[in-house]
């Protein structure tokens, strides 16, 4: 035969082969095909089996050590096989397991491929359907030699045909259920050994937990970076816009616009900023790698927090009481996203009244206040935002050991009261 037509023969053979298993859906038909399948699986697996003795047998004269990657390297990829076959013809939801593949340098690419629970589970399962397919053709030579004996062994007779008719049928009927059973518990075995194991799930659970919360926890800061830029930026460009263009008889102030443009300048290079980080953060997570530390606020920058506010018309003390040098950074970090988010809240919903942000220390306990007065007018406020700055405050304060309260005062102002226990705090 021709190379060409041999080679069109093999592509053909498995260009059907695909399309039988394209068609096929889980049900009898598909555990039927996976039974006819585990007749020459079997034989290959045995002779990967042997391969893998052989190459231990080896290990004596040097080249054990390759033979033995090679097989654990064909295991890995008989295992994948398994688990679309399992799929597909099954309907066994099998996750997939950790990729050698993925790992970096050839070095931890051959040590995961060794000691990665994943390889030697595949192993077993190799074992486990050599197993199932010797007892799969066991099954069938043992019905199909009794079906032999009973049509073609026997004196038929009238009297004896009608049994020997029920014996062929039953035979046929509990070969067919043997073999059903054995594909069903394959199907059972199947998530445990060709699956990620336990303690991988739970890692990468845990894994996604932590990834999940971290994203989280970038997105408030996103939330109260930005949010506050904005408003304090559209705080001053209002005061710009109102100097440059006075009523009555009130002076043009061209240095409180520029000292205004020049927040709304720090203003914005901030917020770019804290974007920029955060995508820096998310992109590492992505790529597997550590994301970069970063600087987080602190309680000494509060002052320059409040100052833009200040010069944008907002009248805003601080004012700091106790002694808070030694305040943990995560402690501080809430604090300033309290005073933050608070400030940000009067912009929006109250415009420019009297606020006072207090942050006080009585012994292990932290309280950050952000109290205002009632808005003389509405006019000229930024507008309210989207409510979710509160929430994600009280999830932080909640998840630190505090309290979160937000209510308005007896002057019809509002107050925000955020208390902390130090004890613990990182």
């Amino acid at each position: 035969m021709p190379p060409t037509t041999s080679q069109l023969t093999a592509t053909g053979l498995a260009a059907r082969l695909r399309a039988v298993l394209v068609a096929a859906r889980p049900g009898w038909r598909g555990r039927a095909l996976y039974a006819l399948a585990s007749l020459p699986l079997g034989v290959l697996y045995l002779g990967l089996y042997l391969g893998l003795i052989g190459s231990v047998v080896a290990l004596v004269y040097g080249v054990g050590v390759l033979l033995i990657l090679l097989v654990l390297a064909v295991t890995r990829g008989l295992a994948g096989m398994e688990r679309r076959l399992a799929r597909r013809l099954l309907g066994v939801d099998v996750p997939e397991g950790e990729r050698v593949r993925d790992q970096r340098g050839v070095v931890r690419k051959l040590r995961r491929l060794v000691l990665a629970p994943d390889t030697w589970r595949a192993l077993g399962w190799l074992g486990a359907r050599l197993l199932f397919g010797v007892a799969t053709s066991a099954a069938v030579l043992f019905g199909a030699a009794l079906f032999v004996v009973l049509g073609w062994d026997t004196e038929w007779n009238p009297l004896n045909a009608l049994p020997l008719l029920a014996f062929m049928v039953l035979d046929v009927v509990l070969t067919l259920a043997v073999v059903d059973l054995l594909v069903r518990l394959s199907a059972s075995v199947a998530p445990r050994l060709l699956g990620t194991a336990p303690e991988q799930r739970i890692a990468a659970l845990q894994q996604s937990t932590r990834r999940l919360a971290d994203r989280n926890r970038l997105a408030r800061d996103l939330h109260d970076t930005i949010g506050h830029a904005l408003t304090a930026s559209l705080l001053q460009a209002t005061a710009a816009r109102r100097t440059l263009t006075p009523a009555d008889d009130r002076p043009l102030q061209p240095d409180f616009a520029r000292q205004a443009l020049g927040h709304i300048e720090t203003n914005t290079r901030t917020a770019l900023a804290e974007l920029d980080r955060v995508l820096t953060v998310l992109r590492a997570e992505d790529g597997g790698r550590d994301p970069v530390p970063f600087a987080a606020p602190s309680l000494d920058d509060l002052e320059d927090l409040l100052a833009g506010l200040r010069d944008g018309g907002l009248p805003v003390e601080l004012v700091v009481d106790g002694d808070v040098d030694d305040v943990p950074a995560g402690a501080q970090e809430l604090a300033y996203r309290v005073v933050q988010e608070g400030t940000t809240n009067v912009l929006r919903h109250a415009g420019t009244p009297l606020t006072v942000a207090q942050v006080a220390r009585s012994g292990d306990t932290l309280v950050v206040r952000v109290c205002n007065e009632p808005v003389a007018q509405q006019d000229g406020r930024p507008g309210p935002g989207g409510g979710r700055g509160l929430a994600g405050l009280r999830e932080r304060a909640t998840a630190a050991g505090g309290t979160l309260t937000a209510e308005r005062t007896p002057s019809g102002g509002f107050d925000l009261c955020v208390t902390l226990p130090l004890s613990g705090a990182a």
